[in-house]
């Protein structure tokens, strides 16, 4: 079963990427979406969460604010380590259990899907790698149109994570998603097609 990592930044694109895959068949472990899952009241990272960084970051029915603390977490570094720290090891043991299920029910490909793949390591677990860009100016108005916020804010999300360019020069491809879907869709259809080739 080959393993391909799908990275990024922050409202690149990732996201509309990995859907294109699961309509090829392709299925997508969503490491964002594993990480919310396992952070659910009564989940083993809940508990965690709330020990480390105190009761202020839930709403009134206990669960995770999650708007509040992704606020908290990217303008604070010592913060965000320390975040990291605490959920990529438990985050990466459930994505290590999904990859062996796939693998058990004899899959060819399999998409992992990781913000932070270079930065938490999680591309260890992959044989090849796809960033998806976007242009700084294309970047910065989208984040602040997808989170409704000013372009101070948005630029401190994008220099919260590793830079694109350097996600791009060490991918084993990359995709731009500048310009409109179309050619994005081009680029990915190559892709596909390559590894399908392999």
């Amino acid at each position: 079963m080959k393993v391909i990592g799908l990275t990024g930044s922050i409202a690149s694109g990732k996201t509309t990427v990995s859907k294109w895959f699961i309509e090829e068949g392709i299925p997508v472990i969503d490491a964002d979406f594993v990480y919310k899952e396992l952070s659910k009241p009564k989940y083993i990272l809940y508990n965690t969460l709330v020990e480390a960084f105190g009761t202020s970051i839930l709403r009134e029915d206990d669960s995770i604010n999650w708007q509040k603390f992704s606020k908290m977490i990217f303008t604070n570094d010592v913060m965000r380590k320390k975040l990291n720290s605490l959920t990529h090891p438990i985050v990466k043991q459930e994505v290590i259990k999904l990859l062996s299920l796939y693998k058990d029910q004899n899959e060819e490909f399999v998409v992992l899907m990781v913000p932070l793949l270079f930065e938490s390591d999680f591309y260890l677990l992959c044989g090849q790698t796809i960033c998806v860009y976007v242009n700084q100016q294309t970047h910065i108005k989208r984040l602040m149109e997808r989170d409704h916020i000013n372009k101070a804010e948005a630029i401190i999300k994008i220099k919260a994570q590793m830079s694109l360019e350097k996600k791009k020069k060490i991918s084993t491809y990359s995709i731009d998603n500048s310009f409109d879907l179309g050619k994005t869709r081009e680029e990915f259809n190559k892709i596909i097609q390559t590894l399908r080739s392999e």
